[in-house]
């Protein structure tokens, strides 16, 4: 028997035994616990179960923060179905006396993706190079967590299963202390933190059964993360019973990823009909090619060493002339204010070092008009 065949043997979880489990752990909690929530399958299934256990619970549940890392450059069709999700949730909470808050961080102006490719001169990121990851998705909520005296404890929609490397980490941070399977721990320096994975053996079928199966909140709208998920991955189809094969092979992100090669969700959503992302993929696309282009990088990089460095100066001038004609296009915002003046506060540092400019001979003779309509910090 194939391998795939086996697989479907698995026995489904039973749902409601899996909330009195959990309840049991979250009458232990005496602070509030942060839910990580992409919006995706996994963490809207965790939403749907914490959301049944507080029905139990009532004033015994912690206070549950639904917790969004907008890295600003997310897939905007996904932006705006998480945003107006947490909305929903919120009011919704409001209206059953469930204590939730859903809040939206986001990172540091320093770090922004935009800030660190036009006002530095990163290059877009690399599997070798993958300096997105850490900068715009994990330190925002590493900070929201550190802002907390409390020792903080996180729900995440981690699974066994996802990735080779995925299981490891799982298996890294185990709690062999702990009676529960579902609790792990997790130490950075001095400070530990403590994580809930209630749904860390469910299958991908498991993960649809509990959205489709537990109606509340109505805010975590299974038919339109079907959809997206089906538009995504270009071969999901609709979920009528549990025979079907469910929708899990796409991928959302931000839409500037130039990590893979190529970003066939995002193709395929625009292929399903999602034209307002065309432009965001063009960009991204060009973007990639851009890259690699020597002629557009420094002849050295900023630790003095030879090789492809930061844009250039000029170059950066075109990308940033690029983003500014995709916001007239699209009309929206993607780099606000604020972010242009700390990109020019970061390109006047350069344009005075003189270490910098023996490797980048466009910042002496180049005319960057776009620069000069900024206003400095």
């Amino acid at each position: 028997m194939r391998k795939a065949s086996l697989k479907l043997l698995k026995p489904m979880i039973d749902k409601f035994q899996r909330v009195h489990e959990i309840c049991e752990i979250l009458k232990s909690i005496d602070y509030p616990l942060t839910v990580g929530f992409s919006g995706g399958k996994d963490s809207s299934a965790v939403v749907k179960l914490l959301w049944a256990c507080a029905r139990i619970l009532k004033t015994d549940c912690p206070p549950l923060k639904i917790v969004y890392c907008d890295t600003e450059v997310e897939n905007p069709v996904i932006d705006s179905h998480v945003k107006k999700t947490l909305r929903m949730l919120q009011a919704e909470a409001n209206d059953n006396g469930i204590r939730i808050s859903c809040e939206v961080i986001k990172p540091e102006i320093h770090r922004g993706f935009f800030v660190r490719i036009i006002g530095r001169g990163y290059p877009p990121p690399t599997n070798s190079f993958r300096w997105c990851t850490k900068d715009i998705r994990i330190r925002p909520f590493q900070l929201y967590l550190g802002s907390k005296n409390e020792v903080p404890w996180i729900a995440i929609g981690t699974r066994y299963g996802e990735s080779a490397q995925r299981d490891r980490s799982l298996k890294k941070h185990e709690d062999s202390s702990s009676p529960s399977r579902f609790i792990q721990r997790q130490r950075e320096g001095n400070r530990e933190t403590r994580l809930l994975t209630p749904i860390i053996d469910f299958g991908t079928t498991d993960v649809w059964d509990i959205l489709c199966e537990f109606k509340e909140p109505h805010a975590i709208d299974v038919t339109t993360l079907a959809t997206l998920y089906k538009d995504g991955s270009g071969e999901c189809p609709a979920i009528r019973d549990f025979k079907d094969k469910p929708c899990s092979k796409a991928r959302f992100g931000c839409w500037t990823c130039t990590v893979v090669r190529n970003d066939k969700s995002a193709e395929n959503l625009i292929n399903s009909g999602y034209d307002e992302l065309r432009p965001f993929f063009t960009f991204r696309s060009w973007l990639a090619e851009y890259r690699n282009d020597p002629n557009n990088r420094c002849s050295s990089r900023r630790n003095g060493r030879k090789g492809p460095g930061p844009f250039t100066i000029s170059a950066r001038h075109e990308i940033y002339s690029k983003i500014r004609d995709l916001e007239c296009i699209t009309n929206k915002t993607i780099i606000n204010n604020i972010q242009s003046e700390y990109i020019l506060y970061l390109i006047n540092i350069d344009l005075s070092d003189q270490k910098y400019l023996a490797s980048d001979p466009s910042a002496l003779i180049g005319n960057f008009p776009l620069f000069s309509e900024m206003n400095p910090p």
